[in-house]
C-alpha cells in the first residue's frame, strides 16, 4: 500500500478512516485487492482509492472493502457519514453544514426550516440523497418509476419537484414515515399545486391495527355449567359434557 497524506491523521477525518480500513485489512490477514474485488464486486482500483486517504469513497465501496475482509459493514456507516458530513461543512453555507450535522447527530432526516422555495427542498433533498450515499443509479434502482437522468433533471432543479417523486426519494433515502410527512408538507408549502397528490399519498400510508378490545370477562374459559349471552341478548345455560362415568351409567 502507498503511504498515507503526511496530514496527521489525529486532525484529518478522512486520513483516520483510510488509516482505519488498512487497520482492518491487515487484521484480516492482508488479502490481496484482486481478491477482495472478487469477494465485493468492487473495482480494484476503487478498493485502492479507499484506503488512499486522498479522497473520500462511495459508501459503496466501503462497503464492498469492509466486507471483503469479513466484517460487518454496519458500523461503519456512520464513520463514513462523519466524514462525508465534516466535507460538506467545509464546502456549504452555514445553514446546509448545520442541516448535515443535525442528520448525522439525530438520525432524524427532516426538510430544513430554511427551505422557503421549490429550489431550496429541491437542494435539501439532494444533499439527503448523497448523505446517504446514493448515486442516481442507485437511486433509481431503489425507487422505480423514474429514471436516473430523470431524477438527476429534478434533483438539479431543472424540472418541478413533485409528490410522486419526492415520495419515491425518500423511500430510497429510507426516511421513516413521520419524517418523510414533513418533507410531504414542506413541499406543499413551496408547492401547493401538489397538495391534493400529497393528501392522495399520505392517505395511502397505512396505519397500525389494533385488535378489538374485548370485555375481560369474554376471555375467560367458561366454568362448566354456566350461561352464555344467547343470540336475543338473554342468556342460555351452556350444556355440560357428560363424562366417560355419567356415560357408562346411562348406557346401563
Amino acid at each position: 500500500m502507498n503511504p498515507l497524506p503526511s496530514t496527521e491523521p489525529q486532525k484529518d477525518k478522512l486520513v483516520l478512516f483510510a488509516a482505519r480500513l488498512r487497520d482492518l485489512r491487515v487484521k484480516a490477514g492482508s488479502p490481496p485487492l484482486a481478491e477482495m474485488a472478487r469477494r465485493s464486486g468492487v473495482s480494484l482500483a476503487a478498493l485502492s482509492t479507499a484506503h488512499g486517504g486522498r479522497k473520500l469513497p462511495t459508501w459503496r465501496t466501503v462497503d464492498g472493502y469492509v466486507r471483503a475482509c469479513g466484517a460487518q459493514s454496519a458500523p461503519w456507516r456512520d464513520r463514513w457519514e462523519a466524514v462525508w458530513a465534516a466535507q460538506q461543512a467545509a464546502q456549504t453555507s452555514d445553514a446546509q453544514a448545520a442541516l448535515v450535522k443535525r442528520w448525522a447527530t439525530t438520525r432524524r432526516f427532516t426538510p430544513p426550516q430554511w427551505a422557503r422555495s421549490d429550489i431550496e427542498l429541491t437542494q435539501a433533498l439532494d444533499q439527503l440523497r448523497r448523505f446517504r450515499g446514493l448515486s442516481l443509479r442507485k437511486l433509481a434502482r431503489r425507487a422505480p418509476g423514474f429514471s436516473h437522468h430523470t431524477y438527476g433533471v429534478i434533483l438539479r432543479g431543472d424540472r418541478p419537484m413533485t409528490a410522486d417523486a419526492l415520495i419515491r426519494i425518500l423511500h430510497s433515502c429510507e426516511v421513516g414515515t413521520g419524517d418523510a410527512q414533513r418533507w410531504m408538507e414542506a413541499l406543499v408549502r413551496v408547492r401547493p399545486s401538489e397538495s391534493l397528490r400529497v393528501q392522495e399519498l399520505l392517505s395511502r400510508v397505512p396505519r397500525p391495527r389494533y385488535p378489538a378490545r374485548r370485555h375481560p370477562a369474554e376471555s375467560l374459559p367458561h366454568a362448566r355449567g354456566s350461561r352464555t349471552p344467547g343470540a336475543s341478548g338473554g342468556t342460555r345455560p351452556v350444556r355440560s359434557v357428560p363424562r366417560e362415568r355419567d356415560r357408562g351409567r346411562q348406557g346401563a
